[in-house]
């Protein structure tokens, strides 16, 4: 399971934007290390929009169901700094996800 939440802009001067940068890379970045079902969390940032965001891979829907109910996530949502808070949820691909981990080999 695939679950890119959230997607927001951080509507900041360019100095704060550089200030959150590092906070995600020293603070917020620990934090999801030991979330149960959490395989990996990609951040994601766009320089230029200010645009962040995170593509998260989850052991399975439990998994995401409980972070989703969580304080953490809540914590993102309702974050005044964000604005534009979006969220989507995708499954994987299973079979082409194989076709191209062979195609590598």
């Amino acid at each position: 399971m695939i679950r890119r939440p959230p997607r927001s802009t951080l509507d900041r001067s360019s100095a704060a934007s550089d200030v959150y940068k590092r906070q995600i890379a020293g603070k917020d970045a620990p934090i999801f290390a030991n979330i149960p079902g959490l395989k990996h969390k990609y951040f994601l940032l766009n320089h230029e929009t200010k645009v962040f965001g995170g593509c998260y891979l989850w052991e399975d829907k439990t998994s995401l169901d409980a972070y989703k109910a969580g304080d953490i996530y809540k914590s993102i949502i309702n974050n005044p700094d964000f604005e534009n808070v979006t969220t989507s949820e995708f499954e994987v691909h299973e079979q082409a996800s194989l076709t191209q981990e062979k195609m590598k080999n």
